[in-house]
C-alpha cells in the first residue's frame, strides 16, 4: 500500500514539475512588454489616427493587412475618421499575452492591449493585438471602440 502511494505521489510531483518547467521556458524568451510594447503603442497611435492606409500597411503584419480588401480598408478608415483628430493617448492596459515557440520563427510574443484615447470629438478606446518576433513588433488586429462609431 505504501509503495502505491509513493508511486502516485512521485507521478503527481513529476507532472507539477513538468508544467512549472514549461512555464519557465516560455517566459525566458518573451519580450519585456513595458520596455518594448508600451513605447511601440505610444509611437504607433498618432500614425494610425492619421487614417492613412499607408501608415496601417507600415505598422501591421502582412496577415492583418491582407485580412481585408483595399475597398474594405477604405470603408473602415472612412468610418474610423469620424473619431476626428487625436489629442492624447492614455496608459495602455494589458488585457492578455502569451509567448509561443515555433521552429521557423523562434519565440513570438502576442499581446492584447486596451488603450484609452482622447479625440477632439470625445473619448474612445482602441484594442490592439500585437506580435513581437525577432526584434520586430507588428499590429495583428485593431479595433476602435467609441459611441461615435455606432451613430
Amino acid at each position: 500500500m505504501k509503495k502505491t502511494f509513493k508511486i502516485i505521489g512521485f507521478g503527481l510531483l513529476s507532472i507539477v514539475i513538468f508544467f512549472i518547467a514549461i512555464t519557465a521556458v516560455s517566459m525566458i524568451g518573451s519580450v519585456d512588454k513595458e520596455e518594448v510594447l508600451i513605447p511601440y503603442i505610444k509611437s504607433a497611435m498618432p500614425k494610425l489616427t492619421t487614417w492613412n492606409i499607408s501608415e496601417y500597411k507600415a505598422l501591421m503584419s502582412e496577415q492583418a493587412i491582407n485580412g481585408a480588401t483595399p475597398e474594405q480598408w477604405n470603408l473602415y478608415l472612412k468610418k474610423f475618421s469620424k473619431l476626428g483628430t487625436l489629442e492624447s493617448v492614455g496608459t495602455p492596459e494589458l488585457q492578455s499575452w502569451k509567448t509561443m515557440s515555433g521552429i521557423p520563427n523562434g519565440k513570438t510574443t502576442y499581446a492584447v492591449y486596451l488603450v484609452p484615447l482622447v479625440f477632439d470629438t470625445g473619448d474612445a478606446h482602441v484594442e490592439l493585438g500585437l506580435q513581437h518576433n525577432k526584434n520586430r513588433t507588428e499590429i495583428n488586429s485593431i479595433r476602435f471602440l467609441s459611441n461615435i462609431l455606432i451613430q
